[in-house]
């Protein structure tokens, strides 16, 4: 425990004696201190807003000299709060000028473990080992037969678990510091108005002088423990503006084809088996999907302007569906959404190309390797996907059918931040939405040991791409 440091402090103006006590920053844990102080008290007193210490004069406020604002009403507590601080951290800066008083050191524990002390499974990604079957076709790349495996990750390591405690050691140098330290509260509605009258006082200030004069009272201190922010007007945020989807999901109506080749996209078109009279139809919770149109379904989505420290155009909107014809589309391979994005080189999205196919025991989309590698689940650069797995999310450019959702967004760019969609087929008339997949919260595990990752179960053929 660290020794408390009392300088006294005697006033040598008139009979006045003041007593101001000084106390090293505590530690919570010291095993050592060094305090390279005279045992005999330094000569000190206060002269108007100087403190002297062994001929050493430092500048050492009132809090009463920085009042910005009235100190009566339901204003007067951020006031009077404020001033606390200022007096308190001019007279630390003071203070920590005189240099460090000593050092303290300071031993803790952390916890470390080694081996799989933890485990969590979640379907496989393209840096996974993939145990199951695997087939390759005439483009050349390995491609997963069924659903997507299920991945174990064991941390922070493998083999048997076994936890110890790792001590840390650090050095920590002590300085003076004021005796009373402010317990009042600030925050930024309070704060406003001081800042306005600091901003205000300043510029008076540097206005009525040629050069700052030492400890001068008059010159405004800022406010530092205020929170404090800058709203920067924009006239039409909508003008220059990006779009921030959510989850985005899309409903397409699938085509089959029949004698075609993988590679060579040959195959003849068989039309859809008829829902009724006229268009085909599906329904979707509350809503009716006719076909051709694609239907793009939304958690969120909201736009924002490109300028920094820009502002939001429009709303924000939940759970919004827009419908979009099949040949407008635009898919973007190698994309990545980002302040400064990596645009993805754009293609039109031909649904023939991902027919559902039968290879051996398995029925699923085929879905051509420079489709597969351009989308979301491959990283742009190498290191990234070997083969083609169940897991094809693909980046779309956003329709223009936004503007349906919201007029405003009319000018917004439409190739930056862009969604990302999962694939659902209507079949049969039948539109299921997809159900999330998410990681399985790591569990703790006693002496695990890495096995094989258990394969998902195979699903009744649906053409799910």
């Amino acid at each position: 425990m660290a020794s408390i440091l009392l300088l006294w402090l005697h006033a040598v103006q008139g009979t006045m004696e003041t007593a101001l006590s000084f106390t090293p920053t505590p530690s919570p844990a010291t095993s050592s201190l060094t305090l390279p102080i005279s045992s005999a008290a330094p000569t000190c007193y206060t002269s108007s807003q100087w403190l002297v210490i062994s001929n050493t004069s430092l500048f050492w406020p009132t809090s009463t000299n920085y009042y910005y604002g009235p100190t009566t009403g339901p204003d007067a507590s951020y006031v009077t709060c404020a001033a606390q601080y200022m007096q308190y951290d001019e007279r630390s800066f003071a203070l920590h000028s005189l240099g460090p008083t000593g050092t303290t050191t300071i031993t803790t524990h952390s916890p470390t473990s080694t081996g799989a002390c933890t485990t969590s499974t979640y379907p496989e990604k393209w840096s996974d080992a993939h145990t199951g079957p695997v087939t390759t076709l005439c483009d050349g790349h390995a491609r997963a037969l069924g659903p997507r495996e299920i991945a174990t990750r064991y941390r922070p390591g493998t083999g048997p678990c076994s936890t110890f405690s790792t001590p840390y050691t650090t050095t920590k140098t002590l300085y003076r510091e004021p005796s009373a330290s402010p317990t009042c509260t600030l925050d930024l509605e309070g704060c406003k108005p001081i800042w306005e009258t600091y901003s205000s006082r300043s510029s008076e200030y540097e206005a009525s002088i040629t050069s700052p004069i030492p400890g001068d009272t008059n010159s405004p201190l800022r406010p530092l423990n205020c929170p404090y922010t800058t709203d920067y007007p924009e006239a039409d945020p909508c003008a220059n503006c990006h779009f921030l989807p959510g989850t985005a999901t899309m409903f397409y109506w699938p085509v089959t084809t029949a004698n075609g080749d993988l590679c060579a996209q040959n195959g003849s078109t068989i039309p859809a088996t008829p829902t009724g009279d006229g268009p085909n139809t599906a329904i979707l919770d509350d809503r009716t999907l006719v076909s051709p149109s694609v239907y793009i379904s939304f958690t969120s989505i909201y736009a924002w302007s490109n300028r920094r420290r820009g502002h939001q155009c429009g709303a924000s909107h939940y759970n919004e569906m827009i419908s979009v014809h099949p040949t407008s589309l635009t898919s973007r391979r190698g994309h990545r959404n980002a302040r400064y994005p990596i645009y993805g080189d754009p293609f039109p999205f031909n649904f023939a190309e991902f027919t559902p196919q039968t290879v051996g025991n398995y029925t699923q989309s085929l879905v051509p390797w420079p489709q597969y590698r351009g989308g979301s689940q491959c990283p742009v650069y190498d290191p990234s996907c070997t083969m083609v797995r169940d897991d094809y999310l693909p980046f779309i450019n956003m329709p223009d059918a936004v503007t349906d959702i919201e007029e405003d967004w009319e000018s917004c760019n439409r190739s930056w931040f862009i969604p990302i969609v999962t694939l659902v087929p209507i079949v049969d008339g039948t539109a299921v939405a997809p159900t999330p997949t998410a990681e399985v919260e790591a569990t703790p595990t006693a002496n695990a040991t890495p096995q094989r990752g258990m394969a998902a179960p195979t699903p009744d053929p649906t053409g799910v791409w």
